[in-house]
């Protein structure tokens, strides 16, 4: 658009417009025009995918929380029995001892 005004100041400040050079200038005016509003709805589709994107990644991230929760929970119960089965192979060694004994 900078180009076109200049081409139409430097035609306005020649003494004679060269003829067809006015439709010529309204001609690219036009043709800017549309480059810009495909650019205007490409950047609105950009805009549009851009939010989606954010929303998933929200999606992502608690799924993600989810999963640490449960990873936490699970080796906290794994601890537990662990500690349980130690305990039980302990029981057990006493009571075969107090058998022998």
């Amino acid at each position: 658009f900078r180009e076109l005004i200049e081409i139409l100041a430097i035609s306005r400040n020649q003494k004679l417009p060269q003829p067809g050079e006015e439709s010529q200038i309204l001609e690219l005016l036009i043709q800017r025009d549309g480059e810009f509003q495909e650019l205007m709805k490409l950047a609105i589709d950009q805009g549009k995918i851009h939010h989606e994107m954010q929303l998933l990644e929200k999606v992502v991230e608690k799924r993600d929380n989810d999963i640490q929760q449960l990873q936490k929970q699970l080796k906290e119960a794994e601890h537990i029995l662990a500690t349980a089965v130690y305990q039980a192979k302990e029981k057990l060694k006493s009571i075969e001892k107090a058998r022998k004994g």
